[in-house]
């Protein structure tokens, strides 16, 4: 016959399954985490800078402000989430995404660092160094060049451009060789500015004569 002191009591059982199941470790408190006095600037959170320092980066008066602002469409924003780039080379910042332009090479390029967002509500290049969109340089006009007259030609037929003037002259063979033809400035050798700027005047005596060259 067992007796009732030789097996553990359900009381005792249940003690050894809290200690088991609860160690004494849970009930250590954490230390608080330590304050290193680390205070973030403001606007230094990994978020774009505050709008006090965007500066335009494209003047108003620019020749090219229309093409890189996009003015000719959207523009209102409330956040730089609301700015797109756009245009065939990246060059327009706008409210409307998908902007086309024309594939020109344009003559001036933004500066580095420069960025498309909401600045004042208008979706606009900025950036905050103030460094802006160099002036557009006019692009410098060629002479355009004169192809000589076809062999055969006279002056009833060919037409030469102001201010030059078709002359009709002969080789060293004199007059008994080929007329030739050729659109030139006639000058006088003893007329000191009878020549436009860059041009001076020479005689070719076996050509068209005393001509700008």
């Amino acid at each position: 016959m067992r007796s009732a002191s030789s097996a553990p009591s359900s009381l005792v059982r249940a003690l050894i399954l809290a200690t088991l199941v609860f160690p004494a470790a849970c009930d250590k408190k954490q230390p608080p985490a330590a304050d290193d006095g680390v205070v973030t600037p403001p606007g230094d959170e990994g978020g774009p800078p505050p709008a006090a320092v965007r500066k335009p980066a494209v003047a108003a008066d620019h020749a090219l402000f229309d093409r890189f602002e996009g003015t000719g469409f959207p523009n209102d924003c409330k956040a730089d989430a609301d700015c797109h780039t756009g245009g065939c080379g990246g060059e327009v910042c706008s409210a409307e995404a998908g902007v086309n332009t024309t594939c020109e090479v344009l003559p001036v390029s933004l500066p580095e660092g420069t960025a498309c967002g909401c600045v004042e509500s208008q979706c606009r290049w900025w950036n905050a160094e103030g460094a802006m969109l160099p002036a557009a340089q006019p692009p410098t006009e060629e002479p355009p060049t004169e192809e000589p007259p076809p062999s055969g030609a006279s002056c009833a037929t060919v037409r030469c451009a102001a201010p030059t003037q078709c002359i009709e002259y002969y080789g060293i063979a004199g007059p008994s060789g080929p007329k030739f033809v050729s659109c030139e400035i006639p000058c006088k050798q003893s007329a000191k500015d009878s020549c436009p700027a860059g041009k001076k005047c020479v005689t070719i005596t076996d050509g068209p004569g005393s001509v700008c060259r």
